[in-house]
């Protein structure tokens, strides 16, 4: 409750904020976070996929050491990893339902090769990306009306 209290010759209100006042704050901060939500969401869906192209140039890269050695490229993950060329966590992707993107090698031969990163595990967000021997990163990923590419790594 308001007390009055006399200031020579006018009344006025003692501090505070209305009921209003606080509402109408309250509304405002809403809507703030109703359109920061959704870009949020896309920046972390888009940090997650410059990750996954970050961890395809590595598998790109041990390929490349594989091929120096063996000149031929290796037909999957565990055998990069025997090299100790990659970390397992790249080849545990597959046994984990969790692993925000599951690795593979899709074909591999004694002159190309082809690696992907398959978004997983999210009922919004789907897709893929792929690299192959050249370097070249492809690929999006899909989900609440945005379609998104790795950054360029170069």
């Amino acid at each position: 409750m308001r007390k009055l209290q006399k200031n020579k010759t006018q009344y006025y209100a003692a501090g505070g904020y209305t009921l209003v006042e606080v509402c109408v704050a309250m509304v405002i901060i809403c809507i703030l976070a109703s359109i920061a939500a959704p870009i949020y969401t896309k920046a972390i869906e888009q940090a997650r996929l410059d990750s996954a192209a970050g961890n395809l140039k590595t598998i790109w890269t041990a390929q490349r050491a594989y091929w120096l050695k063996y000149h031929t490229f290796a037909a999957n993950l565990t055998m990069l990893e025997n090299e100790d060329l990659i970390s397992s966590f790249l080849v545990e992707t597959e046994e984990q339902p969790k692993a925000i993107y599951v690795y593979g090698i899709d074909s591999a031969g004694a002159n190309s090769f082809a690696a992907s990163a398959t978004r997983n595990g999210s009922s919004t967000w789907g897709g893929q990306i792929q690299i192959d021997e050249s370097g070249a990163v492809c690929g999006a990923v899909n989900g609440s009306g945005s379609v998104l590419s790795p950054l360029s790594l170069e």
